[in-house]
């Protein structure tokens, strides 16, 4: 497998499967793989991961449940770091990419197809500080909202589809809001701690396309060991 200068192959301790980034830029962390053992899927269903980035969710999604993803990314150099870690994983047939904006209304992808989206977006606010371009676009707001992705799910899902995503517990209100506004009712979450006697750092929230009223609090994740 061909690497770029700058390129790391990095074991995912998970039936052998690896993946490539780029060290000046974004990596992916602890989130997504919450999400992705978070997310259920079948392996005859068809799943969406927006804003796909390098593809984690992608990756480990396809394997542990042999689910086919579509995976949208808008830059092009990490849709070229996924396609070709799909291909060392030989998860080339399994995994498609599409190099497009997820905010494009015409993105089709065969609207109302899809049983399952992921997504891991963008949650610090427009104009807090970042380290590069790349980095900013992965984790900032400025190109980017939980709007902008429950509004692409709720387009592309079909009725009693469900949408996965990771957001801050400080701004869960406004995660909820922009489920509720697009159609998607949140069914299912869990608090993740990362400290011991600090406050939950994240959720991971389900959420079902024309679903009934009513949420399941899961068991609190924590992340830390005990000594």
């Amino acid at each position: 497998m061909e690497l770029y200068a700058h390129e790391v192959v990095e074991d995912l301790l998970f039936n052998g499967l690896k993946i490539i980034r780029d060290t000046r830029g974004f990596t992916y962390g602890t989130d997504a793989v919450l999400l992705a053992n978070f997310a259920r899927a079948k392996e005859s269903e068809r799943v969406l991961d927006l804003g796909a980035g390098t593809g984690i969710l992608s990756i480990l999604i396809n394997g542990k449940t042999g689910a086919r993803v579509t995976a949208v990314e808008l830059d092009e150099n990490m849709c070229d770091m996924l396609r070709r870690s799909a291909r060392m994983n030989g998860q080339q047939d399994f995994i498609r990419v599409v190099c497009a904006d997820l905010r494009d209304p015409k993105l089709d992808l065969a609207a109302g197809g899809f049983d399952v989206a992921v997504c891991n977006p963008p949650y610090h606010a427009s104009g807090t500080r970042s380290q590069n371009n790349q980095k900013r676009v992965s984790t900032h707001q400025d190109e980017c909202t939980v709007y902008d992705v429950a509004d692409s799910a709720a387009r592309l899902l079909k009725n009693g589809g469900r949408l996965y995503l990771v957001y801050p517990v400080s701004r869960l209100a406004e995660a909820f809001y922009a489920l509720k506004l697009n159609r998607l009712e949140p069914k299912r979450a869990q608090m993740v701690f990362t400290r011991r006697g600090a406050p939950p750092h994240v959720a991971l929230i389900e959420a079902k396309k024309a679903g009934r009223t009513g949420m399941l609090w899961e068991t609190p994740a924590f992340l830390w060991k005990e000594k």
